[in-house]
């Protein structure tokens, strides 16, 4: 059962996220630890992503059909070295990469450099999937230095089913990204919280 931690702390005048923070009983300093993915929140975020493309000019009117809310251009570039960056995630094939590869020392701490482990890096036969599973809802974990996963799943006005959908989706995606040097327990614990409330544990026994 998830945890009913909507009605645990009074209502914000902003929309409040719901977080899902797992702790992991690896060493994320070695290699085949560093445990990355992504995955699709069935119930979806609940906040609208705005993705800007770099492809070849022969794709962009795909990409836009696909969901793509703006076009990497040269413009767009002169934008980005200036500071303007007024969207959330670059998707991108991989001949762009020598162009944003040189704004990389804005893009990096942003998080918005396209890596082929985060789903934002792809071929141009995979272009428009990515696009339009970004729309759905594709978002991409982490382990940090010291061993947790904290992502967001969806917002507080979401209900407990979608919530719990959501973070069933979150947990199976991470707990086939197992290493297979780890015999035992993997999940140590985990917990949800929305952004102001307090955390509440959760059952992981059947991961």
């Amino acid at each position: 059962m998830f945890p009913e931690i909507q009605r645990q702390s009074k209502e914000r005048k902003f929309p409040e996220a719901v977080e899902l923070l797992v702790r992991l009983n690896i060493d994320p300093t070695k290699g085949d630890q560093n445990i990355r993915g992504t995955c699709i929140l069935p119930a979806g975020t609940g906040n609208e992503v705005k993705i800007c493309v770099f492809t070849g000019t022969e794709a962009h009117e795909a990409v836009s059909e696909a969901g793509a809310d703006m076009i990497g251009t040269e413009e767009m570039l002169r934008d980005i070295a200036d500071g303007k960056i007024a969207f959330d995630k670059i998707i991108a094939t991989p001949e762009q990469m020598p162009d944003l590869k040189r704004l990389a020392r804005i893009l990096g701490p942003k998080g918005l450099m396209p890596n082929p482990k985060s789903g934002t890096l792809v071929k141009p036969d995979e272009l428009l999937e990515a696009v339009k599973l970004s729309k759905q809802g594709l978002i991409e974990y982490r382990v940090n230095e010291d061993a947790t996963i904290m992502t967001k799943i969806g917002l507080r006005s979401f209900s407990d089913k979608d919530l719990e959908s959501n973070a069933d989706a979150l947990l199976a995606a991470i707990a086939k990204k197992r290493p297979e040097v780890i015999k035992g327990r993997y999940f140590r614990n985990g917990q949800v919280k929305t952004t102001m409330g307090p955390p509440v544990q959760l059952d992981l026994n059947h991961y």
